[in-house]
């Protein structure tokens, strides 16, 4: 029966993993640590920090000086004792090991975001935050040591350039359009999304310049007819990844339509929904 709570040899191998790639220790160092905190990898890096911040030194993450050491490039070099140091100005003393949201919105107002902008939406994906409202301390560790950013002011600049690549390469906005679903449904149990959130995020994702805009032309429609069907009360994540598809390969007047294709059923109803606010627009504009 107490088997059951135990950490299985493969559990155990994978955080010894996680906490080698986030901190650039051994493997031994990296079994010693979890050992010590119940294999808990948040309090293993804990732990860690505060080896580092007692002794006065810095703590070093050999894949990172391989990557500087070969970048001639580079005019400033990603500094893991200044993450450390950001990491502890949004997080309780009783609790180092996540932002709440409270820490997290003070983190994105220093960041000058407002919460419902896209690039909020990039960050969360670039630390690939596991649910909502609040961030892990490897997340964070994890995220700006892949930006290379250890300040304030280069992972708002580097938000700015990622939301601006965003815009202009499909690929990218795809890879944050699919991450976005899991994400906004974090904090629940449900398989699918609640409506709400759902139109708050394609508001945020679709919104932008007019080449953002050209995504997906009849987005307030879209908005519009989800608001009109009062009993739709989720959406499937069949339903959010097809929209995109839909967004980007559907003509504004439904001409190259498939109503016998594999579309959900909900963007069957939209389409007809549509061609009947069409018609009658047309019909409004003789």
């Amino acid at each position: 029966m107490s088997g059951r709570n135990k950490t299985t040899d493969r559990e155990k191998n994978e955080k010894i993993r996680q906490l080698r790639e986030v901190m650039g220790v051994t493997e031994q160092q990296a079994r010693q640590a979890l050992q010590s905190n119940d294999w808990v990898v948040e309090r293993a890096i804990g732990a860690f920090c505060e080896e580092t911040s007692s002794s006065g030194g810095s703590f070093h993450h050999p894949s990172y000086h391989s990557q500087t050491s070969s970048s001639s490039s580079s005019s400033t070099k990603f500094d893991r004792k200044k993450i450390d140091q950001l990491w502890a100005n949004y997080t309780d003393s009783r609790d180092t090991t996540k932002m709440n949201l409270d820490q997290l919105l003070h983190f994105i107002n220093d960041l000058q975001f407002d919460p419902s902008e896209r690039e909020i939406l990039i960050l969360c994906w670039k630390m690939n935050a596991s649910k909502q409202g609040e961030l892990q301390r490897a997340e964070f560790a994890n995220g700006c040591q892949e930006l290379q950013c250890d300040t304030l002011e280069k992972l708002r600049d580097r938000l700015k350039q990622l939301n601006k690549d965003v815009e202009n390469d499909n690929e990218k906005f795809k890879q944050l359009y699919g991450y976005t679903f899991n994400f906004a449904r974090s904090s629940t149990s449900m398989k699918n999304l609640d409506v709400q959130p759902a139109v708050a995020y394609w508001k945020m994702l679709f919104s932008g310049n007019n080449k953002q805009s050209q995504r997906f032309k009849l987005l307030d429609l879209w908005l519009k007819f989800l608001e009109d069907r009062s009993n739709q009360r989720s959406i499937t994540k069949d339903t959010w990844d097809l929209l995109l598809d839909f967004s980007t390969t559907i003509k504004p007047d439904f001409s190259n339509y498939d109503h016998d294709g594999a579309w959900p059923t909900l963007i069957d109803d939209f389409v007809e929904y549509a061609k009947t606010a069409q018609t009658q627009s047309s019909s409004f504009n003789v």
